[in-house]
């Protein structure tokens, strides 16, 4: 019996119909369902926990960005002391929002500080101390405190999802520190000799005679700041050379003095005997005879024209110049050093420093048109004496007791620079301070100390330094080129490089173009980098120059005008220079 086998049908083949009790599509879509939500669930909560994250991050940048404003206002106020930084970096935390926290309005914002710190003690941790640069950490000290440590708590900011997973806030607390940076600075000072001409005879003619009295009480001070030394019978008010006759031969001769009074266009006479006549001959050739004279002094001239002679009739004198006339005086008498010399007693004393000399004095006090100006002219005395010096022989190889006077301007530039040592000394900055004059032997600018934080030795070098100490000329723009060079080869890489330019006067040195190589100076000194601020000072000083080389050097330009009494300018000299020192720039080491 032939066997058929079962055919199935052509598209089930290798395919078999499941029972209705089994349905796999169905199941899976169950699974998928469950898994979505299970996933949105995971994802819902990844959502949550990245905006709270991200909430926190930003919070704590926010934070940390008030306490660094807060460190380096604390440290901007260190200076004013360490009450009063606690106080300014509270308020510059305040002023910045914190996680959307309401900031201390301006209106009674310092009662309203206090306030807070009285409610919430425990905000804010403050300290002042140091930076220790090497081990780069902060060491508390109140011992001239260079460095403030501030430290915020912030409790208790709320979570937007975080009670999802039971936490309904959050604790943060930011750090930082904020020190002054330090400075590299050389101070280029102006020591020509135009530093003594606020006490100088000149400036009577030159401020008004208003200002005689304060100038010759200036001059005298500075004679006594010398010891009040006496030089032959030189009177402290300067006074005419007094001729002297012939000494009497006989009892009814006279010995007669006469002055030519230089501005007075007179002549003074005094006799031992009465006077009979006198006879003035004019410098155009016209004379004047006063007769019937009684006593035995007297003053003869117009007044208004220059007398050349007298003949002083007294007594029994006589001469053979005409009838009548007396003894004859000279008014070019007045001019011969060996009769000035003779009268003031100084060819009995030696000239008493190491370069000028008597006749040198005498001839100054008869030409110098300053001394003309003062009205002092062939009148020898102390202020006259002492203007030579400093006018003439300033130098400290010519006369080398004048650093030990007041003298001024350069007096208050010594107290200047005490002021602003001591200021860079208040706080512990770790600055470094230079010293260079352009003022040199060879014109142009030296080195007197390097960059040091011996800071005291630069104000002793400046106490030491009379005006025209060296030479008497001004090169601002070889004292730029000092300042420069020793911040290349001593400044430290981390500080702030500074030059503090001062001159009172114009620049005339080198004689090729001076103003123009000082702004050459100023450029090649900004090009590396350094910062310039100037000072002109007096007024002669050319604040022009000194502007333009400040906003050359990025830096400041302080002008403190002349004309003014040296108590006004001594203390604007004074405060800008405390304000330089002061003007620490201020660093966020943490």
């Amino acid at each position: 019996m032939a066997l058929r086998a079962n055919r199935l049908p052509a598209n089930s083949a290798g395919r078999c119909r499941p029972g209705r009790g089994n349905v796999p599509g169905r199941q899976r879509r169950g699974a998928i369902l469950v898994l979505s939500t299970v996933l949105m669930l995971v994802l819902a909560g990844m959502v949550a926990l990245s905006v709270d994250l991200g909430y926190v991050y930003t919070v704590r940048t926010e934070l940390k960005r008030a306490t660094d404003a807060a460190a380096l206002a604390g440290a901007g106020a260190l200076p004013e002391g360490a009450e009063v930084a606690y106080l300014r970096a509270v308020d510059f935390l305040l002023r910045n929002p914190v996680a959307n926290r309401a900031v201390l309005g301006e209106e009674n914002r310092l009662a309203r500080l206090t306030e807070f710190l009285e409610t919430n003690p425990d905000a804010v941790t403050f300290e002042v101390g140091h930076w220790d640069v090497v081990t780069r950490e902060f060491v508390a000290s109140t011992d001239h405190p260079s460095a403030v440590r501030v430290v915020a708590h912030l409790r208790g900011a709320p979570l937007f999802f975080g009670r999802i997973f039971g936490r309904q806030s959050f604790d943060l607390h930011a750090e930082s520190i904020a020190r002054f940076q330090p400075r590299d600075i050389v101070l280029v000072l102006d020591f020509s000799a135009s530093m003594n001409d606020d006490s100088e005879l000149r400036r009577i003619s030159e401020f008004g005679e208003s200002w005689r009295q304060h100038i010759e009480a200036e001059v005298l001070e500075t004679w006594k700041e010398l010891g009040a030394p006496q030089f032959g019978s030189l009177p402290r008010q300067p006074d005419y050379v007094t001729l002297v006759g012939r000494t009497p031969s006989r009892s009814c001769e006279p010995l007669i003095r006469v002055k030519f009074l230089e501005y007075e266009q007179r002549v003074y006479v005094e006799s031992t005997k009465d006077l009979s006549n006198v006879v003035v001959q004019y410098s155009d050739g016209s004379t004047q005879r006063y007769e019937n004279l009684s006593g035995k002094t007297g003053i003869f001239g117009s007044g208004a024209k220059s007398i050349a002679r007298i003949w002083v009739k007294s007594g029994c004198n006589q001469s053979n110049d005409g009838p009548g006339y007396g003894e004859r005086f000279e008014a070019s008498w007045t001019n011969d050093n060996t009769r000035i010399k003779q009268w003031f007693g100084l060819d009995r004393v030696p000239y008493p420093f190491p370069q000028g000399s008597w006749d040198e004095y005498i001839n100054y006090v008869k030409s110098s048109s300053f001394i003309h100006g003062a009205k002092y002219r062939k009148k020898y005395g102390i202020l006259t004496l002492v203007n030579y010096w400093l006018e003439q022989r300033p130098k400290f190889t010519e006369t080398p007791v004048l650093w030990r006077t007041s003298v001024e301007p350069v007096h208050s530039l010594k107290q200047a620079v005490a002021v602003f040592v001591d200021h860079l000394k208040r706080v512990r900055t770790d600055d470094r301070l230079g010293l260079a004059l352009y003022n040199s032997p060879d014109g142009t600018a030296l080195l007197e100390q390097p960059l040091s934080a011996d800071m005291d030795i630069v104000a002793t070098t400046v106490f030491e330094r009379q005006a025209g100490h060296y030479d008497r000329f001004t090169n601002i723009g070889a004292g730029l080129r000092q300042g420069w060079e020793e911040l290349d080869a001593r400044g430290r890489p981390n500080a702030k490089k500074v030059i503090v330019l001062m001159t009172d006067g114009w620049a005339n040195r080198p004689t090729s173009n001076p103003r123009e190589y000082a702004i050459e100076q100023a450029r090649i000194a900004v090009s590396k980098g350094y910062q310039i601020l100037a000072i002109s000072f007096g007024v002669e000083a050319d604040a022009q120059l000194m502007e333009e080389i400040a906003r050359i050097g990025k830096g400041q330009h302080f002008r403190i005008p002349g004309g003014i009494s040296v108590e006004e300018y001594r203390e604007q000299l004074i405060s800008v220079f405390r304000q330089i020192a002061d003007d620490h720039p201020l660093a966020l080491v943490k």
